[in-house]
């Protein structure tokens, strides 16, 4: 087996999410730490100080209330919210006193929510939405209860709130037995269980300890040498790995000052207004908000000045290609793009990209410090290293399944590693094969569309038994609207000089990827455009905006047996064919 990884040892890392708040209050006191609007005024800011005692203080009440770290059936805390300053110090408490924090995603169905929280089996609920709480089945709620907001939930015994908790401020002697206990946590402890965005199936409860978290915050550390008091805007979603691992604890590792971002990734004006104040150093998102951004940025000196400051040392993407003309906006102005790879069971960064400015589509990097690759089967990426998880919470068929013999965590992307590093092809379980028996990958045949035509939002590939691969398009048409208005040009696209509707400029897009950029049997026989914008709500995407394909086929079964037959005369107004066969 050939094995890849660092030429850097990963060394020793902190053992515990505790000692990492203790450490850095003791090193940065009064410095900011954290720092949210409240309403519409301005950004109110915490030190690590202020930071450090409100999450001793929340312990206390945790443990006072009956929760018991040693206790299985008594260590488990739901998180239902926002990413906000009260769930930042609730869920960091949970953590930090050896208890297990449950993130579940706030717009989840009723129905898959009540699931969950049986599942998860916990003991208190956290959350800043009380009537979602109370629309719930009473039967799955637990008895204890905190809401950071104000609110009422009928029907269940202990309620408290917030701003009361933090009020009660230990004595000196509780607050000390807090801190060894903080301490005392072992890098084996349980600290989360992260359950996956769901592409397929019911989510799994992904177990991740402080070994996890902690050795990935070394390895980045190594790797991104951030200096104390970096500046982060966040509206990244906490439940997920994204920006509830990678971001939110890297600013929280390297001492810097996380800011919550009001925009929530919606509001493009606001999410730059934020970021001229906030003037962050280094900024995480993902493909489609930073097409939004550039579209802004090209329209308006005023929002180029606003995001591509002179403090900004780097951004970070991930989740989906970043398409040509984006990234290009980022080369002339010297910014680097960083880009990784990873699952959120293993914490979730395997690889990473350097600083250089030219990046090569697909490439995502070599191993980090502490993560070690391999091939297996049909060149399915493995992982070993202390960033993987224990296994999925009682789940013992899924575990037995994830990992092979020698500790190997079976990623199900499919990939090669080249000199250049590690390229990304495709999930395992969407690969297909055509009628002449050949295999084909459609993620990689997605990408190479949303990263060559920056006005395709999203593609899905299928085909099944077909002579050619078939694809639905949901263009980006706040982004080709704007084009129109303010006649932006785009020296690889002729949109909108030359095409002159959606129509002509996607079906001269997706003409030239086939003529160019794919080869023989991967060239799309007949794409389907439908105008229609994806969403969370409507469980189309993930909350990193990558598509759910069980969804996407169920969704839109009528128009993929509409290409299949080849009959175009009853699908909706919304939808229009290209024929490229």
């Amino acid at each position: 087996m050939n094995i890849v990884k660092s030429d850097i040892e990963l060394g020793e890392y902190t053992p515990n999410v505790g000692t990492m708040f203790l450490d850095n209050r003791d090193k940065y006191d009064n410095a900011p730490a954290f720092a949210e609007r409240s309403a519409d005024g301005p950004y109110r800011y915490w030190s690590w100080a202020e930071l450090t005692r409100d999450i001793i203080t929340l312990s206390a009440h945790l443990l006072d209330s009956g929760l018991d770290p040693e206790d299985d059936g008594l260590n488990r805390v739901c998180f239902i919210a926002g990413n906000s300053y009260r769930r930042l110090v609730c869920e960091m408490a949970v953590m930090s006193c050896g208890l297990v924090c449950v993130p579940i995603f706030a717009k989840y169905p009723n129905e898959l929510m009540e699931k969950l929280i049986n599942f998860s089996d916990v003991s208190m609920i956290i959350s800043d939405h009380p009537d979602k709480i109370d629309s719930l089945d009473k039967s799955c709620l637990p008895d204890r209860l905190i809401l950071l907001k104000q609110g009422t939930v009928s029907g269940k015994g202990s309620v408290g709130y917030f701003d009361d908790i933090v009020k009660q401020v230990p004595d000196p002697k509780t607050q000390a037995d807090i801190e060894r206990r903080f301490r005392a946590v072992k890098p084996s402890a349980l600290a989360m269980i992260m359950y996956t965005s769901g592409t397929s199936g019911f989510p799994k409860g992904v177990q991740l300890h402080h070994r996890n978290i902690m050795s990935q915050q070394k390895a980045l550390e190594i790797m991104w040498q951030p200096e104390h008091g970096m500046r982060f805007l966040c509206y990244l979603p906490w439940h997920h790995s994204f920006g509830g691992l990678f971001e939110r604890f890297f600013a929280l590792h390297s001492g810097g000052c996380l800011a919550i971002d009001d925009s929530f990734g919606k509001d493009i004006d606001r999410l730059l207004e934020n970021f001229a104040e906030i003037r962050p150093h280094v900024y995480f998102s993902v493909p489609v908000i930073y097409q939004a951004i550039v579209s802004k940025v090209l329209t308006s000196e005023k929002a180029e000045k606003s995001f591509f400051h002179d403090e900004l040392k780097f951004v970070f993407t991930a989740a989906a290609p970043l398409p040509l003309s984006t990234s290009d906006v980022f080369r002339e102005k010297q910014v680097p793009v960083l880009e990784a790879w990873g699952l959120t069971e293993t914490s979730p960064c395997c690889t990473l990209t350097g600083f250089g400015m030219d990046r090569i589509p697909g490439i995502v990097g070599f191993p980090i410090p502490g993560v070690e690759l391999s091939l297996g089967e049909d060149n399915e990426l493995l992982v070993r290293g202390e960033n993987v998880m224990s296994g999925y919470f009682r789940n013992e068929e899924a575990t037995a399944k994830a990992f092979s013999d020698g500790g190997w965590f079976h990623t199900g992307d499919i990939g090669e590693i080249t000199p250049d590093g590690v390229r990304i092809i495709s999930r395992k379980e969407r690969m297909f094969k055509l009628s002449n028996g050949e295999k084909l990958f459609p993620s990689n045949i997605e990408e190479n569309v949303c990263r060559r035509c920056k006005f395709v939002k999203y593609a899905y590939v299928f085909g099944s038994g077909q002579k050619h691969p078939f694809m639905l398009v949901f263009p980006n048409s706040g982004l080709m609207a704007a084009s129109v208005r303010n006649q932006i040009n785009d020296p690889a696209c002729e949109f909108p000089s030359s095409c002159k509707s959606l129509s002509s400029c996607l079906s001269s897009c997706v003409d030239e990827i086939n003529t160019y950029q794919l080869t023989g049997f991967e060239r799309i026989g007949r794409a389907l455009v439908i105008q229609r914008e994806l969403s969370l709500e409507e469980n189309e995407l993930t909350p990193s905006f990558k598509l759910i394909p069980r969804r996407i086929e169920e969704k839109y079964q009528p128009y993929i047996e509409a290409m299949q037959r080849q009959d175009y005369d009853n699908l909706p107004a919304d939808a229009f064919v290209i024929d490229l066969e």
